[in-house]
């Protein structure tokens, strides 16, 4: 080992290790279980609290939430699983109307009915699936990343990872 190698490990100060704080899930966090939190979302209801007049207009979202003020988009570009989850579900409705009209009409097709009922579902799912596909996104998106401080209304949450952790040994 070099002398400039051997002075620069002893003189440099040690820096206390930093330990991760312990990330609680928010079913944990806001006292609810996943499904009601999904079941909030698919109402088009705040997942956190189930609070409604989270839309001020059928396309026009308030930023927070006017009861327990979650943040609802928690990150740039948030509102793309939306759109996913949006398309996945009106997809999948055009799926299971294209299967029934088949399975009643069997064997003969009846590909004016079809037509007309997929192009309906394919024009009209997307816009009246919209509040709900957001606040089913929202919902998700809770499940998956814990709340952070100032996401929500202290009071809101039941346990805390800042407020809760242990004292000492």
């Amino acid at each position: 080992m070099c002398a400039d190698c051997a002075e620069g490990v002893d003189s440099v100060p040690m820096e206390p290790r930093r330990v991760p704080r312990k990330q609680i899930p928010t079913p944990v966090q806001v006292d609810a279980r996943p499904s009601v939190i999904l079941l909030r979302g698919l109402a088009a209801r705040c997942p956190a609290c189930g609070s409604r007049h989270i839309f001020s207009q059928f396309f026009r979202m308030k930023d927070r939430c006017p009861r327990c003020s979650l943040k609802f988009e928690r990150v740039e570009g948030h509102w793309i699983g939306s759109l996913g989850v949006n398309t996945t579900v009106v997809f999948g409705a055009m799926l299971v109307a294209l299967m029934a009209i088949t399975l009643t009409a069997f064997p003969d097709a009846n590909v004016p009915l079809m037509l007309v009922v997929e192009v309906s579902l394919a024009l009209l799912g997307p816009l009246l699936f919209f509040p709900a596909s957001r606040m089913l996104w929202t919902a998700i998106d809770l499940l998956m990343r814990p709340l952070a401080p100032g996401e929500i209304d202290p009071r809101f949450v039941k346990v805390d990872p800042y407020r809760d952790r242990p004292t000492g040994p």
